[in-house]
């Protein structure tokens, strides 16, 4: 149903009515060159696909899935459903072009719920889209990204939705939220007042059917019309070095990953790759999405020290899709804070001995599965508590569920179910993370959902992980921890795809100082491709452990 515009409509895409010639969005290739369009060119193209879009039969109201790469036709189809009053919904791509099983049951599953009229999929993608959302029927059409030669005449409507934003599924099968324009301009309003990006953005490669990479990598710079740059994430995987050139040569203020992004540029970036680089620029160097390791962000500090970056660029943040995206973050040029907590006790409830708190350095901390990293104060109206088992709100230093409350939470999920009310309603959010706070800021622990309880206490198999890398045991690329009950008992499992041989013994051993001893700890070396991913390339701890329970992980065998 549209409506009149509002404020919260020109700040996501007043930029359409007024666009600029002096700054652009320059899009990778995949020959490795670059295409740049001004804002002013951006904004014509995105017109005329929202014309194009109304003449293939879309409607104002009308939700429309993306499976599209990012580049101009994802800017301009993406911003010209919205310029038309449509909602649309960014699913992920086939990996690779291989469209697996797993992809075609979650499209299936996600279209399902939504029951399309139109899909707009890059023509590469069509045959695999076509095929699945056919099968649940509706007649839905497959549409290309096709642009009209009459922008002007694009027929212009104001909706209530921004985005219908699909979870990446890593506790269960995906769910849509309802991101209102209301959540989706507060959010960014948020981000833009807490980064204040000048002149230039960043270079992002982030997923775009992600919340972090939708509204963090894209929509807070674009909205702004900042110099920015898009990559797809296959091509930082590639190159990544490129990646971290393009920053070294222009002004790029701005930067935002997960831990993965950073251990991947500390494997494949050399110092001799940063030769005549200068890194100055880069005042907001964003960690978020997944547990943040302190040594690791740490030696990425140390990496480009020696060309003008400052550790204090550095800004942890904590956030999730039902929060739109960011909740809290470390304020802009103020050292990121650590703190150390004394003893594996993790009750919920419960208060923590926290021993000291430093600030970050170029220095990696000692054991720093014992650190937790402050993701920083709240954002914006945003309210942030932490709530025991029953809900009661606690005071500092207690760890307990992360509690959320602002006009950033979003609306709700597409077909509530009460469980899903109980978690997400009238802009409050249970997160189902656990952390506590201090001196205002908020550490994040874990989730809740992949904890167990061992003598009375919470186990969080992000601690466990954390060791385990930091002792060089096993790689997040090829090995996950997950827990549960095994008839009545309390299991730690960390499962494998690659041989520990006679490094098994001492991971079982740094696992046993978490659980109380071997009893409650095992490890099963399993074959490649065993460990499930979401679209957004996380664990799905949840779907391994009950196919664990279900005997259905074969242990590798000549290991």
């Amino acid at each position: 149903m549209s409506q009149r515009k509002t404020a919260d409509h020109e700040r996501l895409f007043g930029w359409l009515d007024d666009p600029v010639d002096a700054r652009g969005i320059r899009f990778r290739l995949d020959d490795g060159s670059w295409q740049r369009l001004t804002y002013r060119e951006l904004a014509r193209r995105t017109l005329g696909a929202g014309a194009a879009l109304a003449d293939a039969g879309v409607r104002p109201g009308d939700v429309v899935p993306l499976v599209v790469p990012g580049g101009e036709d994802f800017v301009t189809q993406f911003f010209g459903l919205l310029a038309i009053g449509a909602v649309p919904s960014v699913l992920p791509l086939p990996l690779a072009l291989r469209a697996g099983e797993g992809y075609q049951a979650q499209l299936k599953a996600i279209t399902a719920r939504i029951h399309p009229r139109h899909v707009v999929a890059d023509p590469r993608y069509h045959d695999v889209v076509g095929e699945n959302v056919a099968r649940i029927g509706g007649g839905t059409e497959v549409l290309a990204p096709q642009y009209a030669d009459r922008p002007e005449e694009a027929p212009r409507a104001w909706g209530d939705l921004a985005v219908l934003q699909f979870t990446s599924g890593s506790r269960g099968s995906p769910r849509g939220l309802r991101i209102s324009i209301a959540n989706m301009a507060a959010n960014l309003r948020m981000i833009q007042g807490w980064i204040d990006p000048v002149g230039h953005g960043a270079v992002t490669w982030l997923p775009l059917y992600h919340d972090m990479g939708l509204v963090g990598g894209l929509l807070g710079a674009l909205t702004l019309q900042v110099e920015h740059a898009l990559m797809r994430p296959e091509q930082f995987v590639r190159d990544t070095p490129g990646w971290l050139t393009e920053y070294g040569r222009t002004p790029y203020t701005s930067m935002c990953m997960p831990n993965f992004g950073f251990e991947r540029v500390l494997a494949t970036v050399r110092p001799e790759h940063l030769e005549g680089l200068d890194f100055s620029a880069l005042t907001g160097v964003i960690s978020g999405a997944e547990r943040i390791d302190p040594a690791v962000i740490a030696r990425f500090a140390a990496l480009l020290a020696p060309h003008g970056f400052r550790a204090r660029a550095l800004m942890p943040a904590y956030g999730l899709a039902e929060g739109t995206l960011a909740v809290t973050g470390v304020p802009k040029a103020r050292a990121p804070r650590l703190a150390r907590v004394r003893g594996l006790e993790r009750r919920l409830g419960e208060k923590l001995d926290v021993a000291e708190v430093v600030e970050l350095t170029t220095e990696p901390v000692d054991e720093p599965w014992n650190w937790q990293v402050s993701c920083g104060p709240p954002l914006g109206d945003t309210r942030v508590e932490i709530l025991d088992e029953d809900g009661v709100a606690q005071p500092e230093g207690v760890l307990g569920e992360i509690f959320v409350q602002g006009p950033a939470v979003a609306e709700g999920y597409v077909d509530a179910a009460p469980e899903d009310r109980e978690k997400l309603d009238d802009g409050k959010l249970r997160t189902g993370d656990a952390g506590f706070l201090l001196d205002g800021e908020l550490y994040v622990v874990g989730r809740l959902g992949d904890s167990v309880k061992i003598n009375g206490q919470s186990v969080f198999v992000e601690d466990i992980e954390l060791e385990l890398v930091a002792s060089g045991l096993v790689s997040r690329r090829w090995a996950t921890v997950v827990a549960g009950v095994v008839r009545g008992e309390p299991k730690v499992l960390l499962v494998t795809e690659r041989p520990l041989g006679e490094r098994q013994e001492e991971a079982l051993s740094v696992m046993a100082a978490f659980t109380g001893g071997t009893r409650h700890a095992e490890v099963l070396c399993v074959k490649r491709g065993s460990i499930p991913l979401t679209s957004s390339r996380k664990p799905r701890r949840r779907s391994l452990w009950l196919a664990y329970l279900a005997g259905e992980l074969k242990e590798r065998t000549n290991s």
